[in-house]
C-alpha cells in the first residue's frame, strides 16, 4: 500500500476505530485492500477536523491511475495526490458506491447527489469539535460529478449542522443585525442575498430562518438540494427540487401548505420569479438568492426576470425589502502595523470613494485563522422603490440614496473596515472586490462621516452601532450628538 500523507494530520485516527464506528462513517469493504476506502475516510475526516468547506477528487486520463486531492479549508486550499498501486481506477467507483448511484451505461455525464458521514463523539472532542454529549458528529455532503473531457471530478460540499451559526454567532455589524432583525419580523415581503458560490449566502439566510424558528411559524424551504436540515417547534418542511420537481412548481405547493416563511434556494427564471413575487405580496415572508454581483446589480437582476417589466416593476418595488451582497475573504492573526500605501493602493481607494484619515494600519500575520464576511446591504424604502418601479431603472439613483442608510458599506468599504481591524489585508481586498464606480462618484454617508470627524471606518462603524443601539432604548440623541460625545 502506497503511504497517504495529510499534512499536519498525519494520523487521524490510528487503530482505536471500532468496525462499527468505521462503517457508520463510511462504508468499508470487508476484504484485505481497503485502500480506496481509508484514503477517502481520511481525506473527509481531515476536511471535518479543518472546518472545510469542499473536497475535490479528480482523476485523468493522462495520469493514468494517479487521484488528484484539493481540500478548502478556512486557510486555503490543500492539494495532494494519491499515486499507487492500480487503485486509482477504484476511487470513482466507491465514490458512486457511497452516494448509491448505479454505474455503467446509464451513469449520466452531470450529476447532482449526496451521502452522509458520522463521526464518533470521542474523535469528535479530540479535534476540538463542537459536540452533543455522546451523538455521533453528523455531517451531509452534497456531491456534483462530472464526466470531464480527460476523466472525472467529484465536487464535495460539507454541510455541518453542528457548526451553522445563529444570527448572533454571524457577528454582524449591530446596524446591519438590528436592520435584518426587524425586517424578517415583518409579516410579508422579499428579501434577496447574492453573491457568488461559497459567499456564504445559505449560512446568512439558515441564521434568519433559524432566528424564525418559534413554534409559531409555519416554514417552507424549496431547495437544490437541501442544505441545512432545520429543527425546531413548529411546522417545518423542506423540499427538495429534483426531476419534476421544478422550484416554481414546488413554490406553488408549498403556497397550499399553509406557510409563513418560504425560503427559496435560488431565484433563476421567470417563472420562479412570478411566483415568489405573488407570495411575497399575499402575507408570506419570503427568503431567497439571486446571483448578482453587488445590491444594485441584484434588483436590476430582478427586473429582468418579471413576466412583465412594465406592470411587474410595481409588484417588485412594494414587495423587496431587503438586498444584501456578500463575499468572503481570508481573516488573518491580528498583528497590525501601520504602512505606507503605494500609489496604486491610493487609486484604489479613490475609485471606490473611500478616505483615509490616518496612515493605514495592517496586519503583518501570514497566519491565516478562517474567513470573514462582508456585507454590502441596501434597505428598499420608498425613495429606493420609486427608483424601481420608474420607467428606466438608474443604478446610480438606488446606489445614491441606499448610501445614505445607516447600515450601507459597499463591500470594498467593509473590506477596508477588516483591514483597519487588523484582521484581513488590503491585497485580499483588491483581488476579491469589485470596484464600487459610483461610490467614487458620490461617496457615502460613512465617508462623509470619517472625513468630517477625522475617523476611521471601524471608528465610524462603531459610532453608529452606538446611535442605533440608544435609539432602540428610546435615546432623542442624534447622530451628531452620539458622534460628538464619543469623538471629542
Amino acid at each position: 500500500m502506497i503511504e497517504f500523507t495529510l499534512p499536519e494530520y498525519p494520523e487521524l485516527f490510528g487503530n482505536r476505530l471500532s468496525e462499527d464506528e468505521r462503517l457508520a462513517m463510511m462504508p468499508i469493504t470487508t476484504g484485505s485492500n481497503r485502500t480506496v476506502e481509508t484514503v477517502l475516510l481520511r481525506a473527509f475526516a481531515y476536511a471535518v477536523a479543518t472546518g472545510a468547506s469542499d473536497v475535490h477528487i479528480s482523476g485523468h486520463d493522462w495520469q493514468g491511475l494517479a487521484v488528484e486531492f484539493g481540500i478548502r479549508t478556512p486557510v486555503g486550499m490543500v492539494n495532494f495526490r494519491y499515486d499507487g498501486d492500480n487503485n486509482g481506477k477504484h476511487f470513482r467507483a466507491k465514490m458512486f458506491d457511497l452516494t448509491n448511484t448505479p454505474q455503467g451505461g446509464s451513469t449520466p455525464d452531470l450529476m447532482s447527489t449526496r451521502f452522509s458521514l458520522s463521526f464518533p463523539a470521542w474523535w469528535v472532542r479530540e479535534q476540538g469539535l463542537p459536540t452533543t454529549g455522546e451523538q455521533p458528529y453528523d455531517i451531509d455532503v452534497r456531491v456534483e460529478y462530472a464526466k470531464t473531457f480527460d476523466g472525472w471530478s467529484f465536487t464535495s460540499r460539507l454541510i455541518n449542522q453542528q457548526t451553522a451559526p445563529t444570527l448572533e454567532q454571524l457577528r454582524l455589524p449591530y446596524a446591519l443585525e438590528a436592520l435584518i432583525r426587524r425586517l424578517i419580523c415583518e409579516p410579508s415581503g422579499l428579501i434577496l442575498a447574492t453573491g457568488p458560490t461559497g459567499s456564504g449566502k445559505s449560512t446568512l439566510l439558515n441564521a434568519m430562518l433559524r432566528y424564525l424558528i418559534n413554534g409559531q411559524n409555519s416554514i417552507v424551504t424549496i431547495e437544490h438540494p437541501v442544505e441545512y436540515r432545520l429543527r425546531g417547534p413548529g411546522p417545518i418542511k423542506q423540499i427538495a427540487v429534483r426531476g419534476e420537481v421544478t422550484f416554481a412548481k414546488a413554490l406553488r405547493s408549498a403556497l397550499r401548505q399553509d406557510p409563513d416563511i418560504i425560503l427559496i434556494g435560488e431565484i433563476r427564471d421567470v417563472e420562479t420569479m412570478d411566483v415568489a413575487l405573488s407570495a411575497a405580496s399575499t402575507g408570506h415572508l419570503v427568503l431567497s438568492t439571486l446571483h448578482a454581483n453587488g445590491a444594485t446589480d441584484a434588483a436590476s437582476r430582478a427586473l429582468d426576470l418579471l413576466p412583465d417589466r412594465t406592470r411587474d416593476a410595481v409588484r417588485l418595488a412594494e414587495s423587496l425589502k431587503l438586498i444584501m451582497a456578500q463575499r468572503l475573504i481570508y481573516k488573518f492573526e491580528s498583528e497590525p502595523a501601520p504602512r505606507e500605501l503605494g500609489v496604486y493602493e491610493r487609486s484604489w481607494l479613490e475609485d471606490n470613494g473611500l478616505e483615509l484619515a490616518r496612515p493605514l494600519s495592517e496586519t503583518t500575520s501570514q497566519t491565516r485563522v478562517g474567513k470573514t464576511a462582508l456585507i454590502e446591504a441596501v434597505e428598499i424604502d420608498y425613495p429606493i422603490s420609486q427608483v424601481i418601479r420608474g420607467d428606466r431603472f438608474d443604478p446610480d439613483a438606488m446606489y445614491r440614496l441606499g448610501s445614505r442608510q445607516l447600515q450601507y458599506e459597499t463591500l470594498v468599504m467593509a473590506g477596508l473596515r477588516a483591514v483597519e481591524q487588523g484582521t484581513a489585508k488590503l491585497s485580499d481586498c483588491r483581488t476579491k472586490l469589485e470596484t464600487n464606480r459610483p461610490a467614487g462618484a458620490t461617496p457615502p454617508l460613512r465617508t462623509e462621516l470619517a472625513r468630517r470627524f477625522g475617523l476611521t471606518y471601524q471608528e465610524v462603524a462603531l459610532g453608529i452601532d452606538t446611535y442605533i443601539a440608544e435609539r432602540e432604548l428610546n435615546s432623542a440623541a442624534t447622530l451628531d450628538d452620539v458622534f460628538k460625545r464619543m469623538f471629542k
